[in-house]
């Protein structure tokens, strides 16, 4: 929840103003399906290279969820926060690579991501690189920290039929279901 509450706060990448104020309100949204965390599995340096991580210490998180009711819930979305003192490693990619397999595993067909904001430079071509195609510009969409004008927000699609069933060299789910 504190490392919800500080992207909140930071204002560039989610589109809520307020923080959450107890852990059943944060559990209700962040953690409602299927949440994943990345902890550090050893002690090593950040991207500053002038802190150290523990053994443990979580570099970001992120969930899986229906991103729409009935009819079209077998398309998924997904929120993603990468630590900011871990932000530049490669814990975004691999957070969205592992989205990519799980949301697949998890019996989704497709996911659709509905605002990722164009000043969010990172997370453009973060989805683009992992093969998501921008199939939405909605224009004038959030009022973001930092920025004198409303910005753009993206819509990015991925059509999770298309992965390799080996994708990232591990065979299917035994419980997929198709």
């Amino acid at each position: 929840m504190a490392l919800m509450n500080l992207i909140i706060r930071e204002g560039r990448s989610w589109p809520f103003e307020d923080d959450f104020h107890s852990v059943e309100q944060y559990s209700g949204y962040f953690l409602s399906h299927t949440a994943f965390v990345v902890r550090a599995l050893n002690n090593g340096m950040d991207a500053s290279k002038r802190n150290s991580s523990s053994q443990g210490e979580i570099l970001g998180c992120f969930y899986i969820k229906p991103n729409f009711p009935g009819r079209c819930s077998h398309v998924c979305n997904g929120g993603f926060i990468t630590a900011p003192r871990f932000r530049g490693l490669g814990v975004g990619s691999l957070m969205g690579k592992v989205f990519l397999r799980a949301a697949r595993d998890l019996g989704y067909k497709s996911s659709y991501f509905n605002l990722v904001f164009k000043s969010n430079d990172t997370s453009v071509k973060l989805w683009e690189s992992l093969g998501f195609e921008r199939v939405t510009t909605l224009e004038k969409a959030a009022r973001l920290e930092g920025l004198e004008e409303l910005d753009t927000a993206y819509g990015y699609r991925y059509d999770l039929e298309t992965l390799p069933e080996d994708y990232l060299g591990v065979p299917p789910a035994s419980h997929r279901q198709n």
